[in-house]
């Protein structure tokens, strides 16, 4: 079985560009990190007329449903995750809702899996998780530096705790990020830790593995037995690269953490088909029944579908 624990936004033409157009938009940046020779926008005019602009792109690029499970069969994908988020109350953009997330689920069951973007400031975050879970999604995603909030911060704690009671995974982004609005580590792997301590029957996923801090974060993984790595936003071909900081994932990767480690495409963000991806990882220098592991043993555990 094959799982892309984060395939990326539901192929709906507004959410994938709300999604799209935060990294794109909203963040100060991430469009000026990826897009070339922008520079850094500097007026609230300029962030607004960036999102706009990257929103209705986004449109043009958004896949149908049919596209979307074409793409799982190229790939030879059981299972993909989407996901939406939600953090208005610090960015003040739009994302999708938790229901079109769950409704996508609804009609493809047993091809996808939903996660919930919940806020951490709202005041009724812990219920809204009950709802989302009710509502037939699997977990939630949280995202510290757009939420503008450190991984241990009070606020977040009732999120782990109703996630931690109801058994269902937290999907933390972890690692550098670009936002020039946040502080660079804020996804460091210390703060996983701290929150791991805290929450020991918390299933957590470190979305992007950490990087460039991966050892720290495999170290995390290794002292809390529910904590995960997924391989989202970077391309399993530069992990063989001399400095390119994937060799402890590598290592460890393929003994002591080997059922810690889970595929994840995001193919939106990477702008590869998810077939490439798995193609790509099966190309690592690692065990076979290791790869079958990451590609979808793991996250079938943790999704309780093993």
């Amino acid at each position: 079985m094959i799982i892309d624990l984060l395939a990326g936004a539901v192929p709906d033409d507004e959410a994938f560009a709300l999604s799209e157009a935060v990294t794109l938009g909203r963040l100060r940046g991430y469009a000026e990190h990826f897009g070339g020779d922008l520079q850094p926008a500097r007026t609230h005019d300029e962030v607004t007329a960036r999102w706009a602009d990257a929103k209705k792109a986004a449109v043009e690029r958004a896949p149908s449903e049919a596209e979307f499970l074409t793409m799982l069969d190229d790939g030879g994908i059981d299972l993909a995750g989407v996901y939406t988020e939600s953090f208005g109350s610090r960015l003040g953009v739009p994302t999708a809702g938790n229901g079109l997330v769950a409704d996508f689920v609804a009609r493809h069951p047993s091809r996808v899996v939903g996660f919930a973007g919940i806020d951490p400031w709202e005041a009724d975050a812990a219920r809204l998780v009950d709802e989302a879970v009710e509502s037939g999604l699997s977990g939630v995603v949280l995202s510290p530096f757009k939420q503008q909030l450190l991984p241990e911060d009070p606020r977040m704690t009732r999120v782990y705790g109703r996630c931690e009671a109801l058994g269902v995974p937290v999907l933390l982004h972890t690692g550098i990020n670009w936002s020039l609005d946040a502080a660079y580590d804020v996804g460091h792997p210390r703060h996983v830790d701290a929150v791991a301590r805290a929450f020991p029957d918390l299933k957590l996923v470190a979305l992007h593995a950490g990087w460039p801090w991966v050892e720290d974060m495999l170290m995390v993984a290794w002292r809390h037995r529910h904590v995960y790595v997924d391989l989202s936003a970077h391309r399993p071909r530069t992990f063989t690269r001399p400095d390119s900081g994937w060799g402890p994932l590598l290592r460890l990767g393929n003994r002591q953490l080997a059922d810690r480690v889970l595929f994840a495409s995001t193919w939106t963000l990477l702008g590869v088909p998810p077939a490439r991806l798995i193609e790509e990882v099966r190309a690592l220098p690692l065990d076979d029944a290791v790869i079958d592991r990451w590609l979808g043993g793991n996250a079938a555990r943790l999704l309780g579908r093993a």
